[in-house]
């Protein structure tokens, strides 16, 4: 039992550290972006002038911004779910229920690890016209964010992350246990 619980915390920091690499790695891509776009317009207003590259690297950016963060969001249980159905059952089905969205999460990654690594690969022999970057570049993330969504929906469905759903009735016990404690 001790071997299983060193185990699971073993793998919850190598999971954690992973949260914190990403997350750190979405704020670079986040501030790269702002920083591109708010350059272009500065320009294209101030000077008439706008970098040939800005718009590509900041939709590349962008995407990959938004796939990091859906793996984050698969992480950290704040996926769009429709908790007013899962309040309507009983507890001890909601267990199971969030188990069957584990497994349907994960499948979906498998999705997106197969069809993103067939479209890389059906795009990374073109070039991007500004940057003449490898149009693969844009949809790399599709692939990677695949691995990362069905590593950490599996790692919930076993039990390794603790699984909490963020809900408003959620939000507003833990606020009452605050302020009861305080």
């Amino acid at each position: 039992m001790g071997e299983k619980k060193e185990k699971q915390s073993f793998l919850t920091k190598i999971l954690d550290i992973s949260e914190n690499l990403i997350s750190y790695l979405a704020m670079v891509f986040l501030v790269a972006m702002i920083v591109i776009v708010s350059t272009t317009v500065f320009t294209r207003y101030l000077f008439n002038f706008t970098f040939r590259w800005s718009d590509e690297v900041a939709l590349l950016m962008m995407i990959w911004f938004g796939f990091l963060g859906m793996a984050l969001g698969v992480k950290n249980s704040v996926h769009l779910s429709i908790e007013f159905f899962m309040s309507l059952i009983p507890d001890n089905y909601q267990k199971i229920v969030y188990k069957i969205e584990d497994l349907l999460v994960g499948i979906f990654g498998s999705f997106m690890l197969k069809y993103g690594w067939d479209l890389y690969n059906a795009t990374k022999t073109t070039v991007l016209p500004a940057t003449q970057w490898t149009r693969g570049l844009l949809f790399i993330m599709f692939p990677l964010s695949g691995i990362l969504i069905i590593i950490y929906s599996t790692a919930k469905f076993f039990g390794v992350l603790r699984e909490e759903h963020l809900t408003i009735q959620s939000e507003t016990e833990k606020k009452k246990k605050a302020e009861g404690e305080n």
